[in-house]
């Protein structure tokens, strides 16, 4: 049966929210007044301490008993449900991938320009395949295993897989002002500045289904997330109507589909 929430022993969505905002920007923003190029030493520190914020985060509220113990009992339970790829049925793994071959690909297909100019592949540094890999490791845990399965239990699921979606690209603010970051490349107030953000927001319900749908699998938006990322390094960018034409279909969609719980809030059932 649904079980009400009560008491101290539930998420607390909007304080993980704001604390790894918080947490993130004091570390970037630092980082951004140094001056210094991604790779210098105390730019790179203080840009990896900012992006462990939603794994730190995350694990600090856990800890001081904000959390469900009905879902995980301890700090290392719930690392254990987010990382453990055998928690994930294989099937998910082929689903997840076509998912992402959707998004990185047919963008591209339909950009002719695009496509006749750089083909389909078209592989970026090095570095931002190993950051963007990394990346859902260690943020996907906090965002949807901890902000999405609290916001949920308050409102519809599709709802919050947007809130999450704002605060996710508010966090990737101070990133646009730290050099020879991705997001540097795509500059402040520019088109591709805009259409990073919202591809963020747009993209998140699809989020928000992977995880509903695998029975609150958190490494399935890890795995989504991670291997997403190093896809998008490999396929050229197409036209922001492209991209982010075939993201909103796709998240509009699968909102449709899992329409029967997906604008409703969901409780843990036991």
């Amino acid at each position: 049966m649904l079980q009400p929430m009560r008491g101290r022993n539930q998420p607390a969505p909007w304080l993980y929210l704001f604390g790894v905002i918080a947490w993130t920007w004091t570390f970037l923003g630092i980082a951004a007044t140094t001056g210094q190029g991604l790779l210098e030493f105390r730019t790179a520190t203080l840009s990896f301490l900012g992006l462990l914020g939603p794994l730190i985060v995350a694990a600090l509220l856990i800890a001081a008993g904000n959390w469900d113990r009905n879902l995980d009992c301890t700090v290392l339970d719930f690392f254990r449900r987010s990382f453990n790829l055998w928690l994930l049925p294989w099937r998910w793994y082929l689903y997840i991938v076509g998912l992402i071959f959707v998004l990185a690909i047919i963008p591209v297909l339909l950009d002719a320009s695009t496509l006749q100019a750089q083909g389909l592949i078209d592989v970026g540094p090095g570095l931002f395949l190993f950051i963007g890999f990394v990346a859902g490791f260690v943020e996907e845990p906090g965002w949807r295993g901890y902000a999405q399965e609290g916001l949920q239990r308050r409102m519809p699921i599709v709802l919050a897989s947007l809130v999450v979606g704002v605060f996710w690209a508010a966090w990737h603010l101070p990133l646009f002002f730290i050099a020879n970051t991705y997001q540097a490349g795509l500059g402040v107030g520019t088109p591709a500045f805009w259409e990073f953000n919202l591809a963020i927001i747009i993209g998140s319900p699809i989020y928000g289904w992977l995880y509903n749908a695998t029975g609150r699998v958190t490494f399935a938006a890890v795995f989504y997330h991670g291997f997403g990322n190093v896809m998008f390094e490999i396929v050229p960018d197409a036209t922001i109507i492209a991209e982010l034409g075939v993201e909103a279909m796709l998240a509009l969609l699968l909102t449709l589909l899992a329409r029967r719980w997906m604008f409703r809030p969901r409780l843990l059932e036991r």
